[in-house]
């Protein structure tokens, strides 16, 4: 079962938008949530740093931040170009091979779900599956191309890639209250060329892309005091839609694990 190359791209940005600026900190930073201000009954969110957030120091505060919370609820809304809502846990780390995502997706109708443990990818496509799983990592066709996007999970990946496409930077503070918390609306414009060479499948035409998009693209990002995203706003891009994603229960505990082997079903017996 060959991934269609539409299919790899847009697994690909789901899985970069979703853990893209979760890292660069210290390795020892906790990644399973739980701390101790969480035992205390408290959040899990690392005290932020002081001062504003600006371009030099945005980057390293969020992702701090992010691996100290350790994990996060995202719910993400594509707009009217896409019939459907797209639900996550993930548990963060700085290794792709120890991020963990559990995302459902429910779109046109079809009920969906994708699951990312110990570096391999299982999707289960409703009754297409036979509401079973499918280890996209195990079928030899699709193997490279699952292997060179949970390659771009790694957030220091991600990081350089924002990072060396950004070309623009605007902070304003307390622009917008979300879930009860105000939040500095962060706007930055990157050069959609270096952004795709960095984040997509080797073998995306990415000059069509370019071509679609322009020569840019605007992320919004609205981050807590706390150093935290609570919603990110991400550009049309290759016509999946304008997502919007919004991030909640920052630091509480998730159970994410690879469905069992009764779960799993061979693709070749879905052909024919």
């Amino acid at each position: 079962m060959k991934l269609s190359r539409k299919t790899s791209l847009t697994a690909s940005l789901i899985l970069a938008g979703g853990l893209a600026l979760s890292g660069c900190s210290s390795a020892d930073a906790p990644a399973q949530g739980g701390s101790t201000s969480a035992e205390q009954g408290g959040s899990t969110q690392a005290p932020a740093a002081s001062g504003p957030l600006t371009q030099d120091n945005f980057i390293e505060r969020i992702a701090a931040a992010q691996l100290a919370a350790g994990t996060m609820h995202l719910t993400m809304d594509m707009g009217d170009s896409v019939d459907g809502n797209f639900e996550a846990d993930q548990q963060l780390s700085k290794d792709p091979a120890q991020a963990k995502m559990r995302m459902t997706m429910s779109t046109a109708g079809v009920e969906s779900e994708l699951v990312l443990v110990d570096g391999k990818l299982y999707m289960n496509m409703g009754e297409l599956s036979q509401n079973k799983f499918i280890d996209m990592s195990a079928d030899d066709a699709s193997a490279g191309d699952i292997e060179a996007m949970i390659a771009q999970v790694n957030p220091e990946t991600q990081l350089a890639a924002f990072r060396e496409a950004l070309t623009d930077f605007t902070a304003e503070p307390d622009a917008t209250e979300i879930d009860g918390v105000k939040t500095t609306h962060l706007t930055l414009t990157l050069d959609t060329e270096k952004m795709f060479a960095a984040s997509v499948p080797e073998g995306t035409d990415i000059d069509a892309l370019v071509a679609q998009l322009g020569d840019s693209v605007v992320y919004e990002m609205y981050v807590g005091s706390d150093d935290l995203p609570r919603r990110i706003v991400m550009p049309n891009v290759a016509g999946l839609g304008t997502a919007t994603q919004e991030f909640t229960r920052w630091g509480e505990p998730v159970a994410i694990e690879a469905p069992a082997a009764d779960e799993i079903i061979d693709p070749a017996t879905l052909q024919g």
